[in-house]
């Protein structure tokens, strides 16, 4: 993430522009300190931003199917009790 200060910002705005318009996010400092940041409009579709994000290496594409996943281990934790029954009995343990 790039960062630029307000003032070099003012001097520049249609490069900076330019730059989060292609995708990147940019911070702007005052006095040094983060200050507000510069970011890209969401207008893509879904398939090109994370076809976007692949290329960045921000994100890696799964490989396998979530249905090729095993089922988790079971814990025991709950006992086969609702959720509502485990928090309920955590917030008793701790009044």
């Amino acid at each position: 993430m790039a960062t630029v200060s307000r003032r070099d910002l003012s001097h520049a705005v249609g490069t900076w522009v330019d730059r989060a318009h292609a995708g990147e996010s940019i911070i702007i400092t005052r006095n040094g300190r983060p200050w507000a940041r510069l970011v890209p409009e969401l207008t893509r579709t879904g398939s090109d931003y994370l076809d976007q994000l692949v290329a960045q290496g921000r994100v890696t594409v799964a490989a396998e199917s979530l249905a090729d996943l095993p089922e988790p281990a079971p814990t025991g934790a709950w006992d086969g009790r609702d959720s509502t029954d485990v928090v309920a009995d955590l917030r008793a343990e701790s009044a």
